[in-house]
């Protein structure tokens, strides 16, 4: 296994990106989707592991940071789900560009990288599968999960809230942008990730795809994922036994096995 690094280039602006090789020529890609902000950094140990471990078994797998995030040129505020589709995209092609042998090729979301590795496949022909941990399934409820971390800040700074969800929401909406955990999040991240159905994009996606549920010790499947798995055709589930290793906790967690493995298993072995 070999690792190259470089920038792909996008209109003049740079998009960092990591390609582990396996020895062989490779057939199969998996380009992955990070989360979003620091979900992204306690993430990143896990990501780098995955992907040395599936080119150990034979895939190309391609790490890349959105513009706006990481090693990648832009700011964050400047930065929406429209520019992520955007570099996926650009990711393919040089996936596609630089290994001629592959033909085959997965996106792998985590979290919010879950609605931009579905939004980037249903928006292409190419995408053979797409493999989504801990999926955001309402864009809408996800973004208010996200303002509620701006609030806990202001509960820590100030004992008490002094500008709660709709005066966050309407600065957005008049240009402002607000801080979340450090990253200045704008109006266009929000109201595109609002509008955002999971099942519903996953109605007009063809390939197969994967929805693993990340669990500690309960297996059953969340409603709604039982639904999407029973009404889109070729949707399967898998529920992991994982801890939540993109947020700060006690273990230090450099591999997902049962994610892995349900991985690995979904790509090795298709329907």
């Amino acid at each position: 296994m070999r690792e190259e690094h470089q920038f792909l280039n996008l209109r003049g602006e740079r998009v960092f990106s990591a390609l582990h090789l396996p020895l062989r020529p490779a057939s199969r890609a998996i380009v992955m989707c990070h989360p979003l902000g620091e979900e992204k950094l306690w993430a990143h140990r896990v990501f780098v592991t995955f992907a040395r471990d599936m080119a150990a078994a034979g895939f190309a797998v391609l790490r890349f940071d959105y513009r706006g995030e990481g090693d990648s040129d832009g700011r964050f505020e400047q930065s929406d789900l429209e520019t992520r589709i955007e570099d996926v995209s650009l990711a393919v092609d040089s996936v596609r560009s630089l290994i001629r042998s592959v033909t085959d090729v997965t996106l792998l979301g985590l979290r919010f990288g879950t609605i931009v590795g579905a939004m980037s496949a249903v928006r292409r022909s190419d995408i053979q599968r797409l493999v989504l941990w801990d999926a955001v399934l309402d864009g809408a409820a996800y973004m208010q999960s996200v303002l509620r971390l701006n609030l806990m800040y202001q509960m820590a700074q100030h004992r008490k809230v002094i500008e709660n969800r709709e005066t966050l929401v309407a600065r957005m909406a008049a240009g402002e942008t607000v801080n979340i955990e450090g990253y200045e999040m704008s109006n266009g991240l929000f109201r595109q990730t609002c509008e955002i159905q999971l099942a519903a994009v996953l109605s007009q996606f063809r390939g197969q795809t994967l929805l693993v549920q990340v669990s500690q010790g309960d297996p059953s499947v969340h409603p709604e994922v039982a639904q999407i798995s029973g009404t889109i055709q070729g949707c399967r589930t898998a529920t992991v036994n994982e801890e939540p290793f993109w947020r700060e906790i006690r273990t230090f967690y450099q591999r997902a096995a049962g994610l892995t493995e349900a991985t690995r298993q979904f790509l090795e072995h298709p329907a």
